[in-house]
């Protein structure tokens, strides 16, 4: 599909659910990276449609939304796509467009959504990793309202001397003190080896000590659990024994439990 704003195309992948929708409507949970994680969530929500009636979860619509490739993934369109804009600067053909497809998701996909399947509005899941975790942080807060639940695995906080974490300072400004339109859960997962001490190579350890994913993710949780805003949950997790890519599949298992909750 190509954005008649921005000009920019993307690859959309559907699951579509199995079985009758429940009586608030199905789950959605949205997966950036479609073209590296949209066949996985995809067949664990087959999995889950295939289980006995008295432990089956509600049937879940799954879209994936990655780039007009075959590779898995394409970086200098997940850097383009998923990264915020400098406050006050526009993006730039490398950088900064996450606000292009976040528009691209309100105006395109979720109308889309809504009109073709009879989908809970109160149960929307935004999933991403990496850079696509930063996306996922950078949608919670600058819009809130535009998804009920969000899952970042192993963000990339780090990004633009960790700009993300100002969009944080301006969010709980803008919302302490007064009634909070949202209603947001947050899920947060980064690999156990995701560490300098678990690198392979002592490059690979620079990079971790510089990142710091585990110990930025950690903190951002921490920092939001104490606000005790009750609009506001972060569940924090390290996976065990995985790295960074490593982390992608156990996030998606938990992002779409995530999804499939109960109100």
């Amino acid at each position: 599909l190509t954005d008649p704003a921005s000009g920019h195309t993307w690859r959309v992948w559907v699951q579509r659910p199995s079985g009758p929708a429940p009586a608030t409507g199905h789950p959605v949970l949205w997966v950036l990276d479609g073209n590296a994680a949209f066949a996985l969530a995809a067949q664990l929500a087959r999995n889950d449609a295939a289980r006995p009636t008295p432990v089956r979860p509600d049937s879940t619509l799954v879209v994936g939304i990655g780039h007009p490739a075959d590779a898995p993934y394409t970086p200098a369109w997940r850097q383009r796509d998923y990264t915020p804009p400098e406050p006050g600067q526009a993006a730039t053909p490398e950088s900064g467009g996450a606000d292009a497809l976040l528009d691209f998701l309100a105006r395109v996909l979720q109308p889309w959504a809504a009109r073709t399947f009879a989908i809970d509005p109160q149960r929307q899941t935004l999933s991403g990793h990496s850079f696509g975790g930063l996306f996922v942080l950078h949608a919670l807060f600058t819009r809130p309202m535009l998804f009920s639940r969000y899952a970042a695995a192993s963000p990339s906080i780090w990004w633009g001397q960790a700009q993300v974490l100002r969009s944080a300072d301006r969010f709980v400004a803008r919302h302490s003190g007064a009634e909070r339109p949202f209603n947001a859960r947050l899920q947060l997962r980064v690999g156990g080896l995701e560490t300098a001490e678990a690198a392979a190579t002592p490059e690979r350890a620079a990079v971790q000590t510089e990142r710091r994913i585990i110990d930025n993710a950690q903190t951002l949780a921490h920092r939001l659990n104490a606000l005790r805003w009750p609009e506001l949950t972060a569940d924090f997790a390290i996976c065990p024994g995985l790295d960074h890519g490593g982390v992608m599949a156990q996030a998606l298992i938990d992002a779409l439990a995530l999804a499939q909750r109960p109100r």
